[in-house]
């Protein structure tokens, strides 16, 4: 039998699982392309034919992919749940509040114990082992799982039982990223309109900050190969609009926001970094110059 299970082995989840098996636990991996799956296998893995037999192989199963969605359509089986029942899920699937407590309703009503969680970095931060993991729930299915999941990260936090703490948490760190990336994508334009060199806009923020790093894009022109597209971020914003509606608070921010990234998109930046904002904001300056 195995330590874990884990399910889902997409960059997050594929970045879990080889923060498993450095740590030296057992685990068993389940994907939906089973090629995936081979690399841990040779690591010692156990590969599993179905989502039944995952989670009937370990007492826990962590389950990270592309959304709530997904996973309710991969458990919700007669097969998997009769397998659950007495387990614990653990999900590090990104969502939102809302999702995080149906999802515990539906399956605290099937006798499994549930865990949710939020990564604050990326899959580099995982493999890197200073990852900021947000974990909550059961507090007794957390003691259980609280050594084993300790891998995942350099600051592994339990919150408690509400269960939409992490959640929340993830949310609010995703708006200030969009308030830093709005804010550098204007001062860029502050430069450029008064010739300022972006270089020395860039030479502002230390080594490594988020807004040093975004200038720098802008200054070099080069928005290929990000770590995660404007196309990606632009999904997590959803989930921010999402939740002001949920929650009945003030969307007037995200709805900005979402309106600047819907139109970069739209212009065919999606799929590079999200320093391409400027882009947007140069068009619009673009087009009232030649109104004027």
């Amino acid at each position: 039998m195995s330590d874990i299970s884990v399910l889902g082995l997409g960059s997050m989840g594929a970045a879990l699982a080889r923060a498993f098996q450095t740590a030296n636990h057992r685990i068993t991996v389940w994907n939906r392309t089973p090629e995936k799956m081979q690399a841990f296998v040779t690591n010692g893995a156990v590969a599993a034919s179905s989502v039944e037999s995952a989670v009937g192989d370990s007492p826990a199963t962590v389950i990270c992919v592309d959304d709530y969605t997904v996973t309710r359509r991969i458990l919700d089986t007669a097969g998997v749940i009769d397998r659950l029942s007495g387990r614990t899920v653990i999900q590090l699937t990104t969502g939102t509040p809302q999702e995080a407590r149906e999802f515990e309703a539906w399956l605290q009503g099937r006798g499994v114990d549930y865990i949710d969680g939020a990564i604050m970095g990326g899959p580099s931060d995982v493999d890197a082992g200073n990852a900021q993991v947000l974990l909550t729930g059961s507090g007794v299915a957390y003691g259980r799982c609280e050594q084993m999941l300790q891998c995942l990260g350099s600051d592994v936090r339990y919150l408690g039982e509400n269960i939409g703490a992490a959640a929340t948490l993830d949310l609010a760190w995703l708006s200030q990223r969009y308030g830093l990336f709005l804010g550098v994508a204007h001062g860029a334009r502050l430069c450029e309109s008064e010739n300022v060199d972006l270089d020395l806009y860039a030479a502002m923020f230390p080594e490594g900050d988020r807004a040093h790093n975004m200038a720098r894009v802008i200054y070099a022109d080069d928005y290929e190969n990000p770590g995660a597209t404007l196309s990606v971020w632009a999904g997590a914003l959803k989930r921010v609009l999402s939740q002001a509606h949920d929650a009945g608070i003030n969307c007037e921010i995200p709805d900005f926001v979402t309106d600047l990234f819907e139109r970069a998109i739209a212009a065919g930046h999606g799929e590079e970094d999200v320093a391409a904002l400027v882009k947007v904001l140069r068009g619009e300056r673009a087009k009232r110059l030649t109104i004027s």
